[in-house]
């Protein structure tokens, strides 16, 4: 078997586990406090991967602190914020809408480029964001545009859309990250961050009588969104751009909200509808017009 092939592998597991984050979250809501599972996926991934990286960081400890900025920021935006925010929505949404929300992330790039940076779109990526934002509308109207006139915006569907676009704007400002700081040293820097900022969330959650409770569900739940979401698709993903690059990698993130629709429906015996079909193809349309033609954002 041929490096592309290894890669398209790698690319199809590692959007199978961004799909699993969301099936697991749902799947655990009456069991689980959110701030809780954030605070452990964080910290469960740190535990993980400090004794493979620690050592580099502190090597490059003068550089690791020169640069705590940008480091602290990508561990909010990508990890802290995006886990919250994801983590809470399921309380309110269904498993299913919420992996078609973050099949949105590449649109969502896209519009934090343009808000942050001033970045210019073409006609064909503007048309890509309206032809996606109909789907996403598809979607939380659940099909019905009557619904508009009496539209009260799901909180689970806002709360997940605001993870997204944080981890959006966490992947426009990747690229800032210190360029020689390993990839193993950036993820044990980042995690650390993320596990600080992410603690006065899972206290605060303990003060208010919703701990994390000491069980098998915790421990399997955790033990997945810390491993499997929180270091191996970083790591799949990584070494799959090196073979075939970005703009051939991205792609694959189009097949999470297909994981998770599948798995939502046969796991959590959640019910399908047309307008989630209609809603990922209009989303997958969206994404193949704003991301042809033109150099892709990293995610």
């Amino acid at each position: 078997m041929n490096d592309r092939a290894l890669a398209y592998g790698a690319l199809t597991l590692t959007a199978a586990f961004f799909a699993g984050n969301t099936i697991v979250g749902r799947a655990v809501i009456d069991e689980l406090p959110p701030m809780g599972l954030a605070f452990w996926r964080a910290f469960g991934a740190f535990l993980i991967v400090a004794p493979f990286g620690a050592a580099e960081v502190w090597r490059k400890r003068r550089e690791v602190l020169a640069a705590w900025k940008i480091l602290t920021a990508l561990g909010v935006l990508g990890m802290t914020a995006f886990s919250i925010l994801v983590f809470a929505g399921l309380h309110h949404t269904e498993a299913i809408n919420a992996t078609l929300i973050q099949g949105t992330l590449p649109l969502n790039i896209i519009l934090a480029a343009l808000v942050l940076r001033g970045q210019t779109i073409s006609p064909r990526q503007g048309l890509g964001l309206v032809v996606g934002g109909a789907g996403f509308a598809a979607i939380v109207l659940r099909g019905e545009p009557g619904n508009l006139a009496d539209f009260s915006f799901n909180p689970g569907d806002a709360l997940i859309w605001g993870g997204v676009f944080c981890y959006a704007i966490y992947s426009i400002l990747l690229p800032r990250r210190p360029a020689g700081l390993g990839l193993t040293a950036f993820i044990t820097a980042t995690f650390f961050a993320a596990s600080v900022t992410t603690l006065p969330f899972h206290l605060w959650e303990i003060a208010r009588g919703d701990a994390m409770p000491a069980s098998w569900t915790a421990l399997w739940a955790g033990g997945f969104i810390a491993l499997f979401t929180g270091l191996l698709a970083l790591y799949l993903w990584t070494a799959a751009v090196d073979r075939v690059g970005a703009r051939t990698a991205g792609y694959f993130i189009y097949l999470t909200p297909a994981f998770g629709a599948v798995a939502a429906i046969v796991l959590l015996g959640e019910e399908a509808g047309w307008f989630h079909a209609a809603g990922i193809a209009l989303i997958f349309a969206g994404i193949r017009l704003a991301t042809s033609g033109a150099p892709r954002p990293e995610a």
